[in-house]
């Protein structure tokens, strides 16, 4: 394969795009689940060793022949764990009476010395922690809420949302409530008993989103991976194969689902990977077609992010927010890099990172149009641009989704860690 040179302004939308590699299988669409080994695959390797599941081995010990699909949610958001209780951990936190924010104490009711249960009128406290399905990572600034029936037969509405590392708190009525939980795409709910005068902790099994929570579409691609992030957070995703051909060409398969709307209006979030059929798909006779349906799937709310070399997907869908084109000479550097975004730096708990950048070059941003967000800009210049921006969004439909920009790659992240994994991982749940 070779890079191609290309000038352009670019935009960024609620779509995800990243270089990627090859599938190499030879199969256009591949539905990927979580314990899905894959072909030629011998292990799924979720980054936690007591959780990793072999070809030979399921999630409940028993033996596959390494093909089957293993889901995420059917051994962590089963029935075998409805009472909230985990052996070895104590998730169930009795409290006499409530304190709020004002230092006052909640009256579990007129028997001083009992608490539990409920009466019409009894009120108690949900408390958790928001997370990715893989049970470890924290999902920062999701609405949680629960609409019920007050004691008085009306209808009300509480919610609150998880702090910059996941956790969460509401009162609410007692008895049998559903918490809802969302965040851009990703959705999930969870019905529990709440006694009246106590906290109710939610364990991880209550609290994560399901692998399922967003349908998920990844184009591959030549130089980045965004499915292996998808694959450490345990989500679900279907596959499309999208690298280049022969000399930077274009991807028939990724031009065939990007110019077929029904099929892509299914999705809700779209992955892009940095290729070289970047370019080439977006000068080809498709092009005109793959802009609309882009605009049309932000428009109804989808998601969409893109990483270096697919900047071309979103520079000629949306001229004018992500400024770029030319080449920069930062491939196997470090750059110290300024998190701008305050929500970003609350969730990684720190205003400076530390970007790291792999085989170059790579695609410079020169300036972000007037309505792009900054997220991350590099504190010194970066060799070979004009512009420091290293990561920033926009959402071009009024009520539509919001497009992401990354000048930075996921391929070498999951087994790096670190700042850079967990932008990501942030990322993701942006969409």
């Amino acid at each position: 394969m070779i890079r191609i040179k290309w000038l352009s302004v670019v935009a960024i939308t609620a779509a995800v795009f990243g270089c990627g590699g090859a599938d190499p299988t030879g199969n256009s669409e591949v539905p990927v689940s979580i314990g899905d080994h894959g072909t030629g695959s011998d292990s799924y390797d979720t980054g936690d060793s007591a959780r990793d599941v072999s070809a030979g081995e399921l999630a409940d010990g028993t033996q596959n022949d390494g093909a089957s699909e293993i889901f995420a949610e059917d051994a962590l958001h089963g029935d075998s764990n409805i009472s909230g209780e985990v052996p070895g951990h104590d998730y169930l936190v009795m409290d006499p009476g409530y304190i709020d924010d004002n230092g006052y104490v909640y009256d579990p009711g007129p028997d001083q010395g009992g608490v539990g249960g409920c009466d019409p009128c009894g009120m108690g406290t949900i408390a958790g922690k928001t997370c990715a399905p893989n049970i470890k990572t924290a999902i920062a600034n999701v609405k949680v809420w629960v609409d019920t029936i007050d004691c008085n037969g009306v209808p009300q509405h509480y919610e609150t949302y998880s702090s910059p590392t996941g956790e969460y708190s509401l009162k609410i009525p007692c008895g049998t409530q559903t918490v809802n939980m969302s965040k851009g795409s990703f959705h999930g709910s969870y019905t529990r008993w709440i006694d009246k005068g106590k906290v109710t902790q939610m364990t991880s099994v209550d609290g994560c989103f399901p692998g399922t929570a967003a349908k998920i579409a990844v184009i591959t691609g030549d130089w980045d991976a965004i499915e292996n992030t998808l694959l450490l957070l345990r989500l679900h995703f279907t596959k499309i194969y999208g690298a280049a051909g022969e000399q930077g060409s274009e991807s028939s398969s990724a031009i065939a689902f990007l110019t077929d709307t029904a099929k892509l209006m299914t999705f809700d979030i779209l992955f892009l990977n940095c290729s070289d059929a970047g370019w080439p798909n977006m000068q080809s006779s498709s092009a005109s077609a793959i802009r609309q349906n882009l605009k049309a799937f932000v428009a109804k709310g989808g998601s969409i992010y893109g990483s270096d070399y697919a900047l071309p997907y979103l520079s000629e869908t949306w001229p004018g927010y992500i400024l770029g084109g030319g080449w920069s000479s930062s491939g196997n550097s470090s750059y110290v890099s300024r998190v701008v975004d305050t929500d970003l730096a609350g969730y990684l708990g720190k205003g400076q990172v530390t970007i790291k950048y792999g085989l170059g070059p790579l695609t410079c941003v020169s300036g972000l149009g007037a309505n792009a967000h900054l997220f991350i800009e590099s504190t010194t210049e970066v060799d070979g641009c004009s512009g420091t921006q290293m990561m920033a969004s926009f959402e071009p439909e009024t009520n539509g989704g919001r497009v992401i920009y990354t000048t930075f790659h996921n391929d070498e992240q999951p087994s790096a860690g670190g700042d850079m994994q967990s932008i990501l991982e942030y990322t993701v749940f942006l969409m």
